[in-house]
C-alpha cells in the first residue's frame, strides 16, 4: 500500500487515489493545504497497485543530455481580446478550440467561486475560458483522471492541460489503449504554491470588500512582464498587490516534492509544453512587446498535430533558440526549483501564526521586505550589483 513517510516522494498528483479498485485511498490536506494520500485499512488488500502507479517515484533519471539548442515556436493569440485576458500569448485558448471543434473536452484549472482552484472539464469555449490565465497554487483534481477516462472511454478526445507531475500522474494511471485520444499539455512549472496560504490571503483580503475576480498576473499592471496579483472588488476598485508573488518567489511555501521534481526536459511526458517566452528579446527582437508571448515545444508527433491544428488562431514562428538562453530564462526546464533553507520554519510555523505573521516575515508587509527593497535601490544608484 501506498504510505507517505517523506512528503518529498509525492507530488499530489491522484493517480493513486484513482486507481485504487477498493475505494481505500482519499486525499487529505495538511497544514499549508496541500494534499496527501491516506489508506483506509478496512478497505486495503494492500494489492500494491498505487505503488505501481506512483509515476513520482518511479520515475527513471534520463540518460540523454541537453541539446545545445531546443526546437521551439514563438506563439501569440490573433484575437486582441483572448490576448488581453491570457497571461502571456494565449495559446491555450487556441488548442481548446482546435479541440472542440473536433467535438472534443478540455480539463484545465480553474476559479470556484470562493477563488480556490480546482480542475474542471468543459465542453464549450464558454467554459474553457475560464482556464485562461496561471494560477499559482496547487489545483485539487478530485475525480478529474476518472472522468478523463470516462470521456476516453466514449470515444472522446481529451485535451488535459496541467503542471509536469499532473500530467505523468494522468498517464500513469490510464492504461496505454485509452491514450490515442488524449492531448496532455504541461507548463514550465517554477512549483506549486501552499493552498492555505492562498485561501489565507484571499480572506485577508475580503476585509477590503466583496470580491468579485482576482488574477494572479495582471497585465493591465504594466503589461505581461509585469508579475502584480490584482483583486477586483464590487464597489468596482481594483486593487494590486505583490504580497503573494513575493513569498512564492521566495521558495518558501513550495510543496517539498517541487526540490526533487524529476520532470525537467527529460523527463517530461507531455505532447506539448507551455511557456512565457521569457529572453525573447535577445533572440527574436520583431516579437517582442507588451502584449506577451508564449514559447511552445512539441514534444511528440502529436504535440506537432494540434499545434498545426491550432495554428489558425496564432501567429507562429518556429526557432532553435539555445539551451543557454532557455537555462537562464526559464530555467526550471532544465532542473527544479531549490527550496528555501527557511522554508521548514514557515511550513512549521504558518499552522499556529498564520498569514499575517508569514507576510510580514516572507513577504512585503513587513519591514524585511521595505529594508531589501532599499538595499536594491541604494545598489541600483551606486552601480553596484
Amino acid at each position: 500500500m501506498i504510505k507517505v513517510t517523506d512528503k518529498s516522494k509525492c507530488s499530489g498528483c491522484t493517480a493513486c487515489y484513482a486507481v485504487c479498485p477498493h475505494q481505500a485511498i482519499s486525499m487529505k490536506p495538511d497544514a499549508l493545504g496541500f494534499l496527501y494520500p491516506e489508506v483506509d485499512m478496512d478497505r486495503c488488500t494492500d494489492c500494491g497497485l498505487c505503488e505501481r502507479k506512483c509515476d513520482f517515484v518511479n520515475a527513471q533519471p534520463s540518460s540523454m543530455s541537453f541539446p545545445e539548442k531546443l526546437s521551439v515556436f514563438a506563439a501569440r493569440n490573433a484575437d486582441p481580446q483572448v490576448l488581453e485576458s491570457s497571461q502571456s500569448g494565449g495559446v491555450f485558448p487556441a488548442l481548446s478550440k482546435a479541440v472542440i471543434s473536433v467535438g472534443g473536452v478540455v480539463y484545465g484549472a480553474a476559479f470556484r467561486p470562493d477563488f480556490t482552484v480546482a480542475h474542471m472539464r468543459s465542453a464549450d469555449l464558454k467554459g474553457c475560458a475560464a482556464f485562461r490565465g496561471s494560477k499559482y497554487v496547487q489545483s485539487e483534481l478530485g475525480d478529474s483522471f476518472i472522468n478523463v477516462r470516462n470521456d476516453l472511454e466514449d470515444g472522446k478526445t481529451v485535451l488535459f492541460s496541467g503542471t509536469p507531475c499532473q500530467v505523468a500522474g494522468l498517464l500513469s494511471y490510464l492504461p496505454e489503449r485509452l491514450r490515442q485520444n488524449l492531448v496532455t499539455v504541461d507548463f514550465i512549472c517554477h512549483g506549486v504554491p501552499s493552498p492555505a496560504v492562498w485561501k489565507d490571503y484571499v480572506r485577508y483580503m475580503r476585509k477590503k470588500g466583496e470580491i468579485m475576480s482576482v488574477n494572479f498576473r495582471d497585465k493591465s499592471a504594466g503589461g505581461w512582464k509585469v508579475h502584480a496579483e490584482s483583486f477586483t472588488y464590487a464597489h468596482g476598485k481594483k486593487v494590486f498587490r505583490e504580497t503573494y508573488k513575493v513569498m512564492y518567489y521566495k521558495n518558501v511555501m513550495l510543496r517539498r516534492s517541487c526540490a526533487s521534481c524529476p520532470y525537467d526536459y527529460k523527463g517530461r511526458k507531455s505532447d506539448i509544453v507551455m511557456a512565457d517566452f521569457w529572453g525573447i528579446e535577445e533572440f527574436l527582437t520583431h516579437w517582442d512587446g507588451n502584449s506577451g508571448t508564449s514559447m511552445l515545444m512539441a514534444l511528440s508527433a502529436k504535440g506537432h498535430e494540434w499545434i498545426a491544428r491550432a495554428s489558425e488562431d496564432l501567429m507562429l514562428e518556429a526557432a532553435e533558440v539555445p539551451s543557454e538562453l532557455i537555462s537562464r530564462r526559464n530555467p526550471n526546464l532544465m532542473r527544479p526549483s531549490k527550496i528555501y533553507h527557511e522554508s521548514r520554519m514557515f511550513e512549521e510555523s504558518y499552522p499556529e501564526k498564520g498569514f499575517i505573521y508569514a507576510a510580514r516575515r516572507w513577504g512585503d508587509l513587513g519591514w524585511r521586505y521595505r529594508a531589501w527593497k532599499l538595499k536594491v535601490l541604494i545598489r541600483k544608484m551606486t552601480g553596484r550589483k
